[in-house]
């Protein structure tokens, strides 16, 4: 009476039935398989409530609230007559730079998502090198763009 699986005793079997003997069943492990897959990111649900909470976020962070106390313009100008996007003063803000630093701190945020998703994929190693790579890009990009913001608003960098 053979215990061993059918593949693994033929296989083995006659080969080392001293170390073995007749009553040791050989395991098969099943690795797992590093399979190229989409991009999966955690996303909303389609709960109502949910996507009315990411609306309301992205109301906030755009500076919503601002926007409704300050009524700032849309956007300015010098004395010259040439169109300003920036205000040149870290106390108040036209419309369209909000509009502009909350796009890039959402940014900022699917780059750690995509920073997060590299976890998930340690098995497929090129792939999460790829999204790493991607979610660093974004990360850096964000910051180095709101700091130029910050930067041409304090006078330190001159446009």
């Amino acid at each position: 009476m053979n215990i061993l699986s059918e593949k693994l005793q033929t296989k083995f079997g006659s080969k080392i039935p001293w170390v073995l003997g007749q009553r040791v069943r050989i395991p098969r492990v099943k690795f797992p398989e590093a399979r190229e897959g989409g991009l999966n990111l955690p996303t909303p649900g389609r709960s109502l409530i949910l996507i009315l909470t990411y609306a309301f976020l992205f109301y906030l962070v755009l500076g919503g609230i601002y926007m409704g106390i300050r009524d700032p313009i849309t956007i300015g100008g010098d004395a010259q007559g040439n169109a300003m996007f920036l205000y040149p003063s870290t106390h108040e803000a036209f419309i369209i730079e909000s509009i502009v630093a909350g796009f890039l701190i959402y940014i900022a945020g699917l780059g750690f998502l995509l920073l997060y998703n590299t976890t998930k994929h340690s098995f497929n190693y090129s792939y999460a090198i790829k999204i790493y790579i991607l979610g660093i890009f974004l990360v850096l990009v964000a910051f180095v763009m709101l700091q130029y913001m910050i930067g041409v608003k304090t006078g330190n960098i001159k446009t």
